[in-house]
């Protein structure tokens, strides 16, 4: 069997998994990558590429703060990235729409939490109306209603995304491996050693960045991490208007636009590792669909699923495992891994060199008050 060495392998080759591979690679080391899940149900290839911050300008928590700086570190990132590969992936700025309907206690509730908000954030950059913009005026029989307008809120095409992390990285030197027969890790010599059915990769650094297959990984470490999936059901359907614009309702369904269809999700279905679009998902989906917009023919272009990790907190796991062994975590993410990876791959970058990060990790150190336990001896 052969043996590879690198400075830094990183479970996971997902957005996060990527841009932590990426910024390690840029600055010198020799990478690995190896992905333990298949291409359909990563979270990255799953989502809608939504990136929202609801212009907050105060920050109530580390968390909001350092999801927020991520998003707006989104340019940059991108021009990086195509800086390596000449593939542009565009920054869609079309703003936003939220929808809340005043005829149902979850819309009210739904939409005082949300006025709470925004006045604890100092949000200014929005307007408020009380009725549904012209292009969904004509789908949509609903007149109670409170509309926010969210004109800088963005999103980008995720698998497009993927595409190009994934060429930045082979540019930088990165190497690439699918391991769906992965062996328990070992740490042996001041090493860790990752066994494939093929190969044998031997690494300084280990970063688990592998959503909620990460899980899986600790325990093959002798560690407990408290994080379940969420499975969220999308589907794809025509292009009913014709600007470059968002829409939420309610909270319970959103639009995304992907050419000339939007994406339309999600579920939310924690625990639940059963793979496929399912019955579950179209009554979801349908359900939503109905109540909002009645009149729209909702056929479906694509349908799939994908496996969101929420920890126990509902906070990200970004730090150091076992920093004697060289053991980082960038997992965690939830529904917010793509827009938190720009900050999170340069974060744990800096942490690999020993230096300062940019925002402070503690907040999300794996070993705090509800993270990571030990199940056995770690060797």
């Amino acid at each position: 069997m052969s043996h590879k060495k690198f400075d830094l392998v990183v479970a996971g080759a997902g957005i996060m998994g990527m841009g932590c591979a990426l910024e390690a690679a840029a600055g010198g080391k020799s990478v690995g990558v190896y992905d333990p899940s298949g291409e359909g149900t990563k979270a990255s290839w799953a989502a809608a590429g939504i990136l929202v911050t609801r212009d907050a300008r105060k920050f109530l928590s580390p968390f909001r703060e350092f999801y927020v700086r991520s998003i707006r570190m989104y340019p940059q990132w991108l021009d990086e990235i195509a800086g390596r590969t000449g593939r542009c992936v565009p920054l869609h700025q079309g703003g936003d729409f939220q929808v809340y309907a005043l005829d149902t206690p979850k819309g009210i509730e739904n939409w005082e939490g949300k006025k709470k908000q925004l006045e604890r954030e100092n949000s200014q950059r929005f307007t408020l109306t009380e009725k549904l913009p012209d292009f969904l005026a004509s789908t949509s029989p609903l007149e109670n209603v409170r509309v926010l307008h969210f004109p800088e809120d963005a999103y980008i095409q995720n698998r497009d995304l993927l595409e190009a992390l994934q060429a930045a990285c082979r540019s930088a030197g990165v190497h690439f491996l699918s391991a769906d027969t992965l062996l328990p890790m070992r740490f042996a010599d001041g090493k860790t050693h990752c066994e494939f059915a093929s190969e044998t990769w031997v690494a300084d650094e280990i970063v688990v960045a592998a959503g909620a297959w990460s899980v899986k990984i600790l325990e093959g470490l002798g560690y407990k991490m408290p994080m379940i999936p969420v499975k969220g059901q999308l589907k794809r359907i025509a292009k009913f208007y014709p600007d470059d614009c968002m829409v939420h309702y309610n909270e319970d369904i959103y639009f995304v636009p992907r050419g000339d269809s939007l994406v339309v999700g999600a579920t939310t279905e924690p625990g639940n590792w059963q793979e496929g679009f399912d019955a579950a998902g179209e009554a979801y989906l349908g359900k939503h669909l109905k109540t909002f917009l009645p009149r729209l023919a909702d056929a479906a272009l694509e349908e799939w699923w994908g496996f969101r990790p929420r920890t126990r907190d509902r906070l990200p796991m970004m730090g150091w495992l076992d920093p004697e062994k060289k053991w980082a975590l960038c997992t965690g993410h939830y529904k917010c891994g793509i827009s938190m990876a720009p900050m999170a791959a340069k974060c744990i970058a800096r942490m690999l060199r020993g230096e300062k990060t940019l925002l402070d990790l503690e907040p999300f150190n794996p070993w705090r008050k509800q993270g990571i336990a030990f199940t056995a001896a770690v060797t």
